[in-house]
């Protein structure tokens, strides 16, 4: 018998459904996390001319083109153990992080960026010394990393992601 895959489940999950490791509630929130990263990507995993070569190459398109593809492979991997509240925790501290990316970083001028990147440095040198020291400069340069890599900036933050980032408690949901 032939599994069908949700929409917007990656066919890499494939192997973790038919072992079990992935029941259907866990496929729904990833499929939910795909369409989170997807609002906020302004641009593909895996480019066209990227694409192209690989097809060249090997006959076959990636299975990993968008940055949701990644986001929901990645997170399967690595959570696959988790409970469906911890997965979904860890969905929402994801988007959270996107949302905040957005906020932070649109608009922003070069030499801000340049800014968190040298404090990020910076801090890198300080925690080979001292562990745990300035660990928000870290996480902004990850915020920083999402925000130029998935071109977050070029989509507009949608009204349902900045009333789900108003209510957004930290404390009960965060990982």
């Amino acid at each position: 018998m032939e599994l069908t895959l949700p929409k917007h489940v990656n066919p890499e999950l494939m192997p973790m459904i038919r072992q079990g490791l992935l029941n259907p509630e866990k496929v729904a929130i990833l499929s939910e996390l795909h369409s989170i990263v997807e609002r906020f990507a302004g641009c593909l995993y895996t480019d066209e001319e990227a694409q192209k070569k690989i097809l060249e190459k090997t006959g076959s398109l990636p299975d990993l083109i968008t940055w949701g593809d990644y986001f929901q492979t990645e997170v399967a991997s690595r959570y696959y153990l988790e409970s469906e509240d911890s997965l979904r925790r860890i969905i929402d501290t994801i988007r959270f992080d996107l949302i905040s990316s957005h906020l932070i970083f649109s608009g922003k001028p070069d030499h801000y960026k340049d800014k968190i990147r040298a404090d990020v440095l910076f801090s890198k040198g300080i925690d080979s010394a001292l562990p745990n020291q300035n660990l928000e400069s870290q996480h902004l340069e990850i915020l920083l990393n999402y925000f130029e890599n998935m071109e977050i900036g070029k989509k507009p933050l949608s009204l349902q992601d900045k009333a789900w980032y108003e209510s957004f408690q930290i404390d009960e949901i965060a990982i």
